[in-house]
């Protein structure tokens, strides 16, 4: 993927916080945004450095965008072992770092894994939003003692700015899949509406008989009643039923 188009800008610079809201208002996605994120930082980190951000969603933790392969690799042993930098991270709040993965004591089921597959350096850096802790930025590097205190301030400055635009980010997500909820549960109430209309006329029943009619029967089919409702007004209509607004003909 191509580099962010936005002004190169580091994270000293004032200006940082906006031109990582300009960044989220430009990209097509929010994927799309958390790459060009994760690209940006690799960008400000000596050679040989990875980049991850790891959300928790649904009481896991998950990684939502990474620069590269093995970004994905290490955050997995992390999730797997239950231990590493990230998880601590997460779990306290509190930045976490390892010089060398082959000397580092803490985490014994995570760092032998993450030095087999050539990590060396860690780095983990609490995302704080507004509403509290949003998620973790997770910096590797193939080298040992790749982040050294000036790193790991200069990091720590742009985790806290990029913790605004993540936290927004993960909103409008979740605004978005809820409107898309929203829409399936009203498109799935059209259809059994429908299908209850029809029952009615073939039944000569009240629509709380009709529905309890189509209920019972996708019990004995084992279908969903939606599913159910669209054979109905399929097998009624000759066509499979029209979810959209109603459109009448001119």
């Amino acid at each position: 993927m191509s580099s962010p188009s936005s002004p190169r800008l580091t994270p000293s610079d004032p200006a940082w916080p906006d031109a990582l809201l300009a960044l989220l208002l430009s990209t097509g996605t929010f994927e799309a945004f958390l790459h060009e994120l994760t690209l940006l930082t690799v960008a400000e980190l000596p050679d040989g450095s990875r980049c991850g951000i790891t959300v928790v969603r649904d009481a896991h933790a998950a990684t939502i965008a990474s620069s590269d392969d093995l970004t994905l690799v290490v955050d997995q042993i992390q999730y797997r072992t239950g231990q590493g930098p990230c998880l601590a991270t997460l779990a306290t709040g509190q930045s976490h770092h390892i010089t060398d993965t082959s000397t580092e004591e803490r985490w014994p089921a995570f760092c032998p894994e993450a030095f087999v597959h050539g990590v060396r350096s860690c780095l983990s850096l609490p995302m704080h939003g507004p509403a509290g802790l949003v998620g973790g930025f997770n910096l590797y590097n193939t080298r040992p003692d790749a982040f050294d205190e000036q790193a790991q301030a200069r990091m720590g400055v742009f985790a806290g700015t990029a913790a605004g635009a993540v936290a927004l980010g993960l909103r409008l997500a979740d605004q978005a899949r809820a409107n898309d909820d929203l829409h399936a549960t009203l498109a799935s109430r059209s259809v059994i509406d429908q299908a209850i209309g029809i029952v009615m006329a073939q039944q000569r029943c009240p629509a709380d008989q009709a529905f309890t009619i189509l209920s019972r029967a996708s019990q004995n089919r084992n279908l969903k009643v939606r599913d159910l409702a669209a054979e109905i007004v399929t097998a009624v209509g000759g066509r499979p039923p029209d979810t959209g607004p109603f459109d009448p003909p001119q």
